[in-house]
């Protein structure tokens, strides 16, 4: 298994473990079977290996190991209950067939070692022989990276919190990371020193990476107070032990390491000033001082010839506590007095300020800014704000934004919408796009300032009026706001736009359109998520059809996943297959059938299976579309055990090609015994002759078209002249007339 991960950002964390572990069974199962149809040395069962194989590696990203497990009759996969279906049921078959209730993946896997794990999950045997055992053949193998039922497979699974992979609580790798490190001091400490050794002790499965990520997050989020107690604490335990005290040694490491996280917390001055005052107070000797502690430099001020005699007295190092109302006041003059040069001065100095390394200088700066933004008139004061704007978006080209930027850009945001300059917004939200990327499906920052900004401008009721305003004003004004939207680009946008798809005004529907198609997986993801809410297909009991207000929603939402084409509306697709109002099945095979490749083929297949034939013969007839040769096995399997569908199946096959088809065809043409078995008295064994026939002629290849003659010629005297104006007959005679 590859040890290369990726760089470890916001992405990364965002992730959902709860996806990657339905998502690895759903392959799982899928290989399973497909590897019990070709076996496991066959293209077809390697190339199914592959994905699920694949979909491990993404979980080793954040994870050491992989555990499933069997509980109760449900299937757990990274401790996360999972959702039951045909496909989960599937594997949780075949774990019960071999007794199997916990397995264990280690990050050192092997594609040769999983490809023999799932040949043998899928292998029947028999279990009364102790040589038969899964386990018994990982050991014979000597398979060390799979653990099948063993000791540490069951600890995984009941040392740690169990989660529920169908509620709507957040799985995330920063959620349950999160959990895991806990809030003790001298857990994060220890964790800072020792690293993997202390995680491997406390059972925190996560990569080094992750949790060294998260690391000064979490430290960042505890109280400062007892920060401070701690430290003050070891300080006093270090100044009552001797010199020789073999206990020192290991306090002085706990004290060093806690106090290298300190700069990670925002009120890192207010420690360390408590932390000086108490070395001071109990009159430590000079070299202990000087081992427990760092100076602590004074706030630099920021001076300049336009600031005035008021910005210099709030930016003193000593004015720890100060007003700004005499601030605010003096600002409201100057815009009163017009003077809005010296105005735009004072904005840009400030903006400047906010850019400054010392904390302190940008905390005061952030205050004043937010100050003089608040009464700022977008009519008589236009200048002033426009140059603001222009500064900010210059700092976020140039990449000169703090953290604290986000609140300024909020501030902005927040004045344009109030004031309606969607234009000036527009702008500003698309510089701040800039600074975004996409790593698959998820939205990257390189600006945590910009995240944040943009978190705000995607809150529920920012949207809405921003859609509101989208619906009710003109062209030009809507053709702004459409640039803000796409510039969110978040699922909130993609929600709220969900609900007027379905607007009666036909230019409403268009503008909706015209956002969602360019905000591309934050669409996926909320009609993804409308599609995998249980409570949007409830309904009364003993009613198969959903009410309608639920309907014109779930239907939208699949009308939209298959026209973005996109492999990652598969898994809510999965999901409903099942679904008992026939209408939302009918509705998943036209967006299986526009979202097209395998896995769609493969689900096709599994609705060949339902219980009403316009689904069951839609599905057969998107796999002929859509299909490839390599899924004519499936399609002959399909044909064998499914009498009703056995007609389209092999009219489907004619669609596909290929040389195992046409083998196929030729040979159920000849062969009388398979066409009965086939036909099992549902269907007439002409009706599945003429289906083979035309499909050799939907080939239409010279070796079909041989065959076709080489049929007719050989058939006995006395078909020909009885049967000579059948169905089949005159068929073939069409077939080989336009040959």
């Amino acid at each position: 298994m590859s040890k290369s991960y990726k760089s470890i950002n916001e992405s990364t964390l965002a992730t959902s473990l709860n996806g990657l572990a339905h998502g690895f069974i759903r392959e799982l199962a899928m290989a399973c079977r497909k590897v019990s149809i070709y076996g496991s040395d066959h293209p077809m069962g390697m190339k199914a290996i592959d994905k699920p194989f694949f979909a491990l590696d993404e979980i080793f990203r954040f994870l050491n190991h992989v555990n499933l497990n069997l509980y109760g009759g449900l299937l757990y996969a990274l401790n996360i209950r999972l959702k039951q279906s045909l496909l989960t049921d599937e594997v949780v078959r075949y774990m019960q067939i071999l007794e199997t209730e916990a397995v264990l993946f280690d990050r050192r896997l092997t594609m040769t070692e999983f490809a023999g794990f799932v040949d043998r999950l899928v292998k029947r045997v028999d279990l009364s022989s102790h040589e038969n055992l899964l386990s018994t053949y990982l050991e014979k193998n000597n398979i060390t990276s799979i653990e099948v039922n063993s000791e540490r497979a069951f600890k995984f699974f009941e040392s740690q919190k169990k989660y529920r992979g169908d509620s709507h609580s957040d799985l995330s790798v920063r959620t349950i990371a999160w959990q895991q490190l806990g809030d003790k001091l001298e857990t994060l400490a220890d964790i800072n020193r020792r690293g993997q050794t202390a995680l491997d002790e406390r059972g925190i499965d996560f990569t080094l990476g992750i949790i060294e990520y998260l690391l000064p997050e979490k430290f960042a989020a505890l109280p400062s107070e007892d920060i401070t107690k701690t430290l003050t604490d070891l300080a006093r335990q270090l100044n009552t032990l001797p010199d020789d005290d073999k206990k020192k040694a290991s306090l002085l490491d706990s004290y060093r390491s806690l106090y290298s996280l300190v700069d990670y917390h925002p009120q890192r001055y207010d420690i360390i000033a408590e932390l000086e005052r108490y070395l001071s107070a109990n009159k430590l000797p000079a070299e202990a001082a000087k081992e427990l502690s760092t100076p602590v430099g004074a706030i630099r001020v920021a001076s300049s010839e336009q600031i005035d005699k008021l910005l210099q007295r709030l930016f003193l190092p000593e004015n720890h506590e100060y007003e700004t109302d005499e601030y605010r006041q003096a600002f409201q003059r100057l815009l009163k007095t017009g003077q809005r040069a010296k105005a735009t001065d004072i904005m840009v100095d400030l903006l400047q300020s906010l850019v400054s390394p010392d904390g302190g200088i940008r905390q005061r700066a952030l205050q004043l800014l937010l100050c003089s933004i608040a009464p700022l008139d977008l009519v008589a004061d236009a200048q002033v704000f426009e140059a603001t704007v222009d500064r900010a978006m210059t700092d976020l080209t140039q990449r000169k934004e703090t953290f604290s930027y986000s609140e300024v850009l909020r501030a902005l945001l927040e004045k344009c919408l109030v004031s309606r300059r969607f234009d000036l917004m527009a702008r500003l939200a698309d510089a701040m796009a800039q600074r975004r990327q996409y790593d698959g499906d998820v939205a990257v920052y390189d600006s945590m300032a910009v995240k944040k900004a943009f978190e705000c401008l995607s809150q529920r009721e920012v949207v809405e009026a921003l859609v509101d305003n989208m619906i009710r004003n003109d062209h030009e004004t809507s053709r702004h706001i459409r640039k803000v939207l796409i510039s969110i680009g978040s699922e909130e946008v993609a929600v709220e736009l969900s609900s007027i798809i379905s607007h009666p005004i036909r230019q409403v529907r268009q503008q909706s359109l015209k956002v969602l198609a360019e905000l591309g997986k934050a669409s996926l993801k909320v009609f993804a998520r409308i599609l995998m809410d249980d409570d949007m297909f409830e309904r009364e009991s003993g009613r198969h059809e959903l009410p309608d207000s639920k309907w014109y929603v779930v239907r939208n939402s699949l009308f939209v996943l298959g026209s973005l084409r996109d492999q990652g509306g598969m898994p809510p697709l999965r999901l409903r297959l099942n679904d008992s109002d026939v209408r939302v099945r009918r509705e998943i095979v036209s967006a299986l059938e526009k979202i097209g490749g395998e896995d769609a083929c493969d689900l096709l297949i599994l609705m060949a299976d339902d219980p009403v034939k316009e689904i069951r013969e839609s599905a057969v007839i998107a796999v002929g579309l859509i299909g490839t040769p390599e899924i004519a096995p499936q399609l002959f399997d399909l044909a064998r055990r499914n009498p009703p569908v056995a007609v389209r199946a092999v009219s489907a096959l004619g669609k596909i090609g290929g040389e195992e088809a046409r083998a196929y065809l030729v040979g159920l043409l000849e062969d009388d015994k398979e066409l009965s078995k086939m036909a099992a008295g549902q269907v007439s064994k002409e009706e599945l002759r003429l289906a083979a026939v035309k499909s050799l002629g939907n080939i239409g290849d010279k070796k079909s078209i041989a065959a076709l003659k080489g049929y007719k010629d050989n058939l006995p005297a006395t078909r020909k002249i009885f049967f000579k104006n059948s169905p089949v007959n005159k068929a073939i005679a069409e077939i080989l007339s336009r040959h």
